[in-house]
């Protein structure tokens, strides 16, 4: 059986097919150019030319990215900010409807308000805290441009 001695460097990875969205980095250590995949920001790699680790540094340029990996336009992300906030509000506080007007949806917020405090005292209030909580866990589990679309360009106010 034979073994690497200690002071070698692990054998190169085997090349790959690399995708047109990969992008150029230099190694640290033989200064060759490599190409990497956006996947790979922030995780250790192994350089093909030397056999040195190290880590491929996150993108600093772009502070948020969508699910596609292209950076969320600054109207997705000033709306996406709203998100957990509704999407709690929404489980703790939906029979209130907190989590509408924090979206802008005043009428289906009045509605469901007004539905709580009008109501029975126990039909009202549960009925609506159930919608409030089964909207705030949609909320939550939608991506930033899915989110996004549903709300802010649809405008769809109920589930």
């Amino acid at each position: 059986m034979e073994t690497n001695p200690p002071h070698q460097p692990p054998p190169p990875p085997v090349a790959q097919a690399v995708p047109a969205s990969s992008m150029n980095m230099e190694c640290p250590y033989c200064k060759a150019t490599l190409r990497m995949e956006p996947s790979q920001a922030g995780s250790a790699v192994t350089c093909s030319q030397c056999g040195g680790k190290f880590q491929v540094p996150l993108p600093t340029a772009v502070a948020s990215v969508g699910a596609s990996g292209s950076p969320l336009r600054p109207e997705v992300k000033a709306f996406a900010e709203k998100k957990i906030a509704a999407g709690i509000c929404g489980i703790l506080l939906g029979c209130f409807g907190i989590h509408k007007f924090i979206l802008g949806f005043t009428a289906a917020g009045v509605i469901m308000l007004v539905v709580s405090i009008v109501g029975c005292v126990f039909l009202g209030p549960t009925v609506m805290s159930i919608i409030g909580i089964i909207e705030g866990i949609i909320y939550l589990t939608k991506s930033d441009e899915e989110f996004y679309q549903t709300y802010a360009v649809e405008k769809k106010a109920w589930f």
